[in-house]
């Protein structure tokens, strides 16, 4: 699945080079809720540096039967030559669906719905973002992590989002402990843009993660 859909990279006209940087703390806020708090940097080397500063903090609530809904906000602040050039509030609702074993590793996925409020404009975009992957462990302590996410924005808005399939992702990821209570994680992520009347774009991204739980 992973390397089928990226048979779109030979179409590709326009590509970057890029690192993201994920860090995430966890903490249980009673039996089945929890809070999470996350920052996501990214870097590029057609964007000169720092282009997308995100900041995180959902809360998540199993509801059983292994779904769980979660709630929360991201704060998108979007840079150009080091300056801020737009900033976004996007709410965000999501459903995960339980785990399903196949073979030696596990199935998952969820969706994710999005509003985006956009300094500046006067529209709403919305969007959905359905994620599967797969996750194998290699040993009792590093898990291999592979997986799809697509954007489907149902809306075109005064800021450039346009109505239709927008973006995929596909990405392979190995997760290890650190510390205690400390997990990094190192990957690859390809990312490609449809973009309609322009050149397409694919990035590749080195992605670096910590996580914390509490």
């Amino acid at each position: 699945m992973l390397f089928a859909a990226l048979a779109p990279a030979a179409h590709a006209q326009v590509e970057d080079e890029q690192l993201w940087i994920k860090l995430s703390a966890e903490t249980a806020l009673s039996e089945g809720v929890d809070l999470e708090l996350e920052t996501n940097q990214r870097l590029g080397n057609a964007d000169g540096g720092l282009y997308e500063s995100q900041y995180v903090a959902k809360i998540g609530v199993d509801i059983g039967g292994g779904f769980k809904l979660t709630g929360g906000l991201n704060r998108v602040v979007a840079l150009e030559d080091g300056r801020v050039d737009n900033t976004e509030w996007r709410p965000r609702q999501e459903l995960g669906f339980p785990d399903l074993a196949l073979g030696k590793g596990a199935l998952s996925g969820r969706i994710r719905v999005e509003q985006r409020f956009r300094s500046g404009a006067d529209d709403v975009g919305h969007r959905i973002r359905p994620e599967i992957s797969y996750t194998l462990p290699l040993s009792d302590t590093i898990d291999l992590e592979l997986g799809h996410e697509s954007y489907f924005n149902l809306n075109s808005t005064d800021f450039g989002q346009r109505a239709g399939h927008e973006r995929m992702r596909n990405f392979v990821e190995i997760a290890f402990p650190l510390i205690d209570k400390v997990d990094a994680a190192i990957g690859y992520l390809n990312q490609y843009r449809f973009n309609r009347g322009a050149p397409d774009r694919m990035e590749h991204a080195l992605t670096l993660g910590l996580s914390a739980s509490f």
